[in-house]
C-alpha cells in the first residue's frame, strides 16, 4: 500500500513537471498594453493594438485576424476600425483552451460628405467656433459643411445679409499622423463634398458687438435650413491704439522663410494689440507682419500708453573667451526675430518698431569672431542687423534685454583638440534621457521608454567621458525634470552640445509594419549637420530601417544657445525593436554610433 502511494505521488510529480516544462498546458494570459481601456483613438481606417501573450505557443487572433507572436510572446496587430464605440477582441487558443480579452475604445467620426438625399447643415463643422474681434479693413472668413450642390449664404446680424458662399472643390479628409509619419495618403477615404466658404471685408462704417453669424442653405426645390455659428463677431472702433505688456517670455517659431527662425517676445516687451480670436490676441509687428499670442501672457496697459517704438543709435561688440557680445543701444524692449543663415554663417536680427538713427558701429578689433556687421531699415518700423561670422558654422546664440538695451551673445567654436588628444577632450555635452517621471512610450512586453532612455544615456556618458568630454545628465534614474529645466541646465553648464535620447512610438492610425526604425530631429540650421551624422552612423552600426531625418519644432531642439539634437534609435512599441532596445549588444551599437557621429562633427568643425 505504501509503495502504491509513493508511485501515485511520483506520477503526480511527473505530471506537474511536464505541465511546467510544456507551457501550452499552462493558463493562457493576454495583456493589451495599448490602447488603454476606454481611450479615444484617432484613426480613419485602421489602427494598432499591441501587448503580449503567454504561453507563446498558441493560435492568436485580433478581431478574427491571425496575428504573429514574437519569441518573447509580444504581439502587434494593425486592424480595420469603424467610427464610434469599437472593440478589439483578442483571442488565444491552445489545446482546446481559449482565452479572450476585449479592449473597448472610441473612434471619432472623421469628416465625410453629408447625405445628398436630405437637406441639412453639419453643425460640427460651422465656423467661426470662437468669438472674434477685428478692425476695419480686416477680412472675416466663415465656413460650414452641409448637403452638397446647394446654395449657401451667411448673415452677420445687423451688419450684412445673405452674402454668397461658394462650395469648395471636393477634397479628402486630412489626418496629420498619416501625412507626417505614414505614407502621406488616405486613399480609401472618400472626397468630402459640401464645404461652403465665404468672406466679408469689414468697412470703416461697420459697428458690431457680439453679432450672431447665421448660415442658410437652400436646395434646388426651394427647401431651406439654417444654423448659427458658435462664435460671434465684434468690431473694434477705438481710435486709441491698445497697448499690452508681456508678463512672461513667449517664443514663436516659423515666423520667417528659413528653418530655425524664432520670434522673441521677452518679459516686459510692449506690443500693439489689433484683434482677438477666442483666447488669442493679434499683435501688430509692422505694417506687413502680425502674430497671435495667448491673452494670458500679457496685461493690457491703460488707454493712452505710447506705441511700442524705439530708436537705434549705436552698435558695438565685446569679446569674451567663449562668446562675443553684440550690443544694440535701444531705449525700450521691443519684439525681435533671429534667423540663422548657414552658408556663410550669418545671423539676421530683426527688431520691430525700430527706426535707425545710427552713425557708429564699433567692433572689438582683438576679437576674431565677427567678420562684419551691417544694418538696414527694411521697412517702416522694421530694422535689421546682419552679423557675419568668422567660423565654419554656428554654435549658438542667446538674445536678451538688459537695462533697455538689446544684446545677443554669439557662441564661439569650442577648442577642438587634434592628435594625440581626443577630439572630445574638454567638449561640454548635456545628455537628456527623455521623459521621467512619466513613463513615456511602453513596449508590448512592458519595457518603458523612461528606463531605456536613462540606461542608454548613462552608457553614452561613460563612453564620452572616457574620451575626455565633460558630460552632465538632465535627470537621475528615477527622478524627472520639466522640459524648461532641462534646457536651462544645458544653458547653465554652457554646453556645446545638447543631445536628447528617446525611443519612438507612432500616433494612432499609422501602419507600424511600414513605419519604424531610426529617426533624428533638429530645428536650428546649426544643428543640421550633427543630426545628419547621428542618423547616418546609427543606420550604419545597427542596420536598422531608416525612419527619417526630421526638421521639427521640439522644445529641446529649439534651444538656440547650443547645438541641439534629439534622436530615437528605434520604436519601443514594435515587438522586434523592443527586443533589440532591451539588449546590451544593441545599446553598445547605439552608443558607439553616437560617439563616432559627434567625433566626426567635431573633426569637420575644426
Amino acid at each position: 500500500m505504501i509503495i502504491k502511494i509513493k508511485q501515485l505521488w511520483l506520477v503526480l510529480f511527473l505530471v506537474v513537471l511536464f505541465i511546467v516544462a510544456n507551457p501550452v498546458f499552462a493558463q493562457i494570459k493576454i495583456e493589451a498594453v495599448y490602447p488603454k481601456e476606454g481611450s479615444q483613438v484617432i484613426a480613419s481606417e485602421s489602427t494598432f493594438i499591441f501587448g503580449n501573450v503567454s504561453p507563446v505557443k498558441v493560435d492568436f487572433t485580433v478581431n478574427n485576424t491571425p496575428v504573429k507572436l514574437y519569441p518573447n510572446g509580444a504581439f502587434l496587430a494593425f486592424v480595420p476600425v469603424e467610427p464610434g464605440n469599437f472593440s478589439f477582441v483578442c483571442q488565444a487558443i491552445a489545446n482546446g483552451d481559449t482565452a479572450r480579452l476585449t479592449r473597448n475604445v472610441y473612434i471619432p467620426y472623421y469628416l465625410k460628405t453629408s447625405p445628398p438625399d436630405s437637406l441639412l447643415i453639419d453643425t460640427s463643422y460651422v465656423f467661426p467656433q470662437e468669438n472674434w474681434q477685428l478692425q476695419s479693413g480686416d477680412v472675416f472668413k466663415v465656413a460650414m459643411k452641409g448637403t452638397p450642390d446647394c446654395m449657401a449664404t451667411f448673415t452677420i446680424e445687423g451688419l450684412v445679409q445673405n452674402l454668397p458662399m461658394a462650395e469648395v472643390t471636393p477634397k479628402k479628409s486630412f489626418y496629420w499622423g498619416e501625412a507626417v509619419f505614414g505614407q502621406g495618403t488616405n486613399s480609401q477615404m472618400p472626397d468630402v463634398r459640401g464645404i461652403y466658404t465665404g468672406a466679408y471685408i469689414i468697412q470703416t462704417w461697420d459697428w458690431a458687438v457680439n453679432r450672431e453669424i447665421r448660415f442658410r442653405l437652400r436646395d434646388n426645390a426651394g427647401n431651406v435650413v439654417e444654423t448659427v455659428a458658435p462664435g460671434r463677431l465684434s468690431i473694434d472702433k477705438s481710435v486709441i491704439p491698445r497697448i499690452a505688456k508681456l508678463t512672461r517670455e513667449v517664443i514663436i517659431t516659423h515666423t520667417g522663410p528659413r528653418p530655425g527662425d524664432q520670434l522673441f517676445l521677452p518679459d516686459g516687451v510692449k506690443v500693439w494689440i489689433t484683434g482677438r480670436r477666442g483666447d488669442y490676441l493679434r499683435v501688430r509687428l509692422s505694417e506687413a507682419d502680425e502674430v497671435w499670442i495667448k491673452d494670458e501672457n500679457v496685461v493690457i496697459l491703460p488707454s493712452g500708453a505710447p506705441l511700442p517704438e524705439g530708436v537705434v543709435t549705436v552698435i558695438r561688440t565685446e569679446g569674451f573667451d567663449k562668446k562675443t557680445r553684440v550690443k544694440i543701444f535701444l531705449d525700450q524692449r521691443l519684439p525681435f526675430k533671429v534667423e540663422q543663415v548657414a552658408k556663410p554663417p550669418t545671423l539676421l536680427v530683426t527688431l520691430y518698431g525700430v527706426t535707425a538713427n545710427i552713425d557708429w558701429i564699433k567692433l572689438d578689433f582683438n576679437d576674431p569672431l565677427i567678420q562684419e556687421i551691417r544694418w538696414e531699415q527694411k521697412a517702416r518700423g522694421v530694422y535689421q542687423v546682419t552679423i557675419e561670422l568668422n567660423q565654419r558654422q554656428h554654435w549658438g546664440y542667446n538674445p536678451f534685454y538688459k537695462d533697455g538695451n538689446f544684446y545677443i551673445d554669439i557662441k564661439k567654436k569650442p577648442i577642438i583638440h587634434g592628435w594625440p588628444s581626443s577630439l572630445l577632450k574638454d567638449i561640454s555635452i548635456c545628455l537628456d534621457p527623455g521623459h521621467g517621471p512619466e513613463l513615456g512610450a511602453v513596449g508590448p512586453k512592458g519595457f518603458t521608454e523612461k528606463d531605456m532612455n536613462y540606461s542608454y544615456c548613462a552608457a553614452l556618458k561613460r563612453e564620452l567621458e572616457k574620451r575626455g568630454a565633460f558630460v552632465v545628465l538632465t535627470r537621475s534614474k528615477n527622478d524627472g525634470a520639466t522640459l524648461e529645466a532641462r534646457t536651462q541646465l544645458a544653458v547653465f553648464m554652457e554646453a556645446d552640445i545638447l543631445l536628447s535620447l528617446h525611443f519612438n512610438a507612432l500616433p494612432d492610425g499609422v501602419d507600424p509594419f511600414k513605419n519604424h526604425g531610426i529617426s533624428t530631429y533638429y530645428y536650428h540650421p546649426q544643428s543640421y549637420r550633427l543630426a545628419c551624422l547621428i542618423q547616418k552612423m546609427l543606420l550604419k552600426h545597427t542596420s536598422m530601417k531608416n525612419f527619417g531625418l526630421f526638421y521639427d519644432n521640439l522644445s529641446i531642439c529649439r534651444s538656440s544657445q547650443m547645438i541641439s539634437v534629439l534622436t530615437e534609435p528605434g520604436f519601443i512599441m514594435h515587438p522586434w525593436e523592443e527586443i533589440l532596445i532591451a539588449s546590451e549588444s544593441f545599446r553598445e551599437k547605439v552608443v558607439n554610433a553616437i560617439v563616432k557621429a559627434i567625433e566626426q562633427f567635431l573633426k569637420e568643425s575644426k
